[in-house]
């Protein structure tokens, strides 16, 4: 019967450091340098710490740029606030206010012609304010709305707040919709007097969309 040999002893990572070398190009090997490079930096000279930390913090930060690339791509988040510049006259009855200046980046939504168009289905919450100014004679009643309109056109959900004042006055509306596709829009409606001025600056209008979750029910 053949007698079985005693396999070679396994250097002590303590005192030398082939076993790492022989680690590294294995792990090398299967997934790529990333690893590889954490191991070489282990193994490495004095302040192999300081380069070990180096590296981790820049996978740390390439992965959390591609987990957001990711969200977005999968409808995970979607956001976009926007404001009318310049004063506005309403007409008599009910006005669109397109958004037309962008605060700040957006995510899940494309703006186009003063709408929000939402690029994935789930629950999302819009939320827009106006100040309007006084009015001295003539109809005093006032109204903001928020309107989801579905990709084809027609009226899907609104939300409006109402006042009759002829002081400067400030409506706000929130509303939480959900919508079951991509493509629908929303939009922000303001029904004042004719001549009646609505302020501009993101300080005194403005329609903001977040998106809460994919599911719709």
């Amino acid at each position: 019967m053949q007698r079985l040999t005693k396999p070679p002893a396994v250097k002590d990572p303590f005192l030398g450091v082939d076993i790492f070398a022989e680690i590294a190009t294995r792990i090398s090997d299967a997934i790529g340098g990333v690893i590889s490079s954490i191991v070489q930096a282990v193994t490495g000279s004095p302040g192999n710490a300081l380069s070990l930390a180096g590296i981790l913090n820049g996978h740390k930060t390439e992965l959390a740029d591609l987990q957001d690339k990711t969200q977005a791509l999968e409808g995970v988040i979607g956001y976009a606030h926007a404001y009318v510049d310049g004063s506005i006259s309403t007409t008599a009855g009910e006005k669109k206010l397109a958004m037309t200046n962008q605060i700040g980046p957006k995510a899940g939504v494309v703006p186009a012609n003063g709408s929000f168009y939402l690029s994935s289905k789930g629950l999302w919450v819009a939320d827009a304010h106006c100040t309007f100014d006084y009015l001295n004679v003539g109809v005093t009643a006032l109204a903001l709305f928020i309107r989801v309109y579905t990709p084809g056109g027609t009226l899907y959900a609104q939300r409006w707040a109402v006042l009759d004042s002829d002081d400067e006055t400030t409506l706000a509306v929130h509303m939480p919709f959900t919508v079951p596709t991509s493509g629908y829009y929303v939009e922000m409606w303001a029904n004042a007097a004719f001549g009646r001025g609505i302020f501009g600056g993101s300080a005194n209008n403005g329609l903001s969309v977040n998106k809460v979750s994919t599911e719709t029910s």
